[in-house]
């Protein structure tokens, strides 16, 4: 029932403040990475002592991107678009982040306090009465609104659940399910939007602020969050879909 995948994200969580965009740290990244043809931008964040310059990597369509932040590193594959974007599939996004993480490593070699991953897609088109149904079986609401149909909503849960990795970790698991209405790229132009979004961010609880995390307890952290992304969208697709 999954139509478009709209993003794949996986955070990395650390003190990350010398990978700013030098000659030294461009040279290595742009070379390390020269088959994805990733173009060096900066971005500003605000530091102790004002506006900082951070360093971006992307792609010439802006599908993927690599965020250096001075407490994260964000590498993400986002479809802005329609027009025959070329997500791929989950497994292959998060075997190409992996390599990526391990050779931002040998450089900066690092522990991490924080692991995070997000997806986010849209379900099939709906007509109006579909529409409707979802929203009554995922929000409870009032009067007003069962007499009214709304035309937007949004139903947001989060629970934290205890995951082994080398050792228990809590995991903060949440799921959104969104009509969400705008304007989108589609066919090669600009056109309104009614859809169904669903967004999971399942990531290691932030009460924990030790730097206990090596690169491999990162694939560790992605093999136990995607089983947890795939049994959530298998569960929400029986309880939409299913009567």
């Amino acid at each position: 029932m999954i139509d478009i995948n709209l993003k794949y994200q996986i955070a990395i969580f650390g003190a990350f403040e010398e990978i700013v965009p030098n000659p030294d740290t461009l040279k290595y990244l742009i070379e390390t990475f020269s088959d994805k043809a990733l173009i060096p931008t900066t971005f500003q964040e605000i530091g102790q002592n004002g506006l900082v310059n951070r360093l971006r990597l992307k792609s010439m369509d802006d599908l993927f991107n690599i965020v250096f932040s001075s407490n994260r590193i964000d590498i993400l594959k986002t479809n802005q678009s329609d027009d025959n974007v070329e997500m791929g599939s989950l497994e292959k996004f998060i075997k190409e982040s992996m390599d990526i993480s391990r050779k931002i490593n040998i450089k900066f070699p690092k522990k991490f306090n924080r692991l995070a991953f997000v997806t986010n897609m849209f379900i099939k088109e709906l007509d109006k009465d579909e529409m409707y149904s979802i929203y009554q079986k995922t929000v409870n609401s009032i009067d007003l609104y069962k007499l009214n149909e709304p035309i937007e909503w949004n139903n947001r849960v989060a629970s934290r659940i205890p995951v082994k990795l080398n050792s228990e970790e809590l995991f903060n698991v949440i799921s959104e399910i969104n009509r969400v209405k705008g304007n989108r790229k589609i066919r090669s132009g600009i056109q309104p939007f009614d859809r169904i979004e669903l967004n999971f961010d399942i990531n290691t609880s932030q009460t924990n602020t030790d730097y206990r995390f090596e690169i491999d307890d990162v694939n560790l952290f992605l093999d136990k969050a995607v089983e947890l992304e795939r049994q959530l969208e298998s569960e929400y697709v029986k309880l939409l879909f299913q009567s």
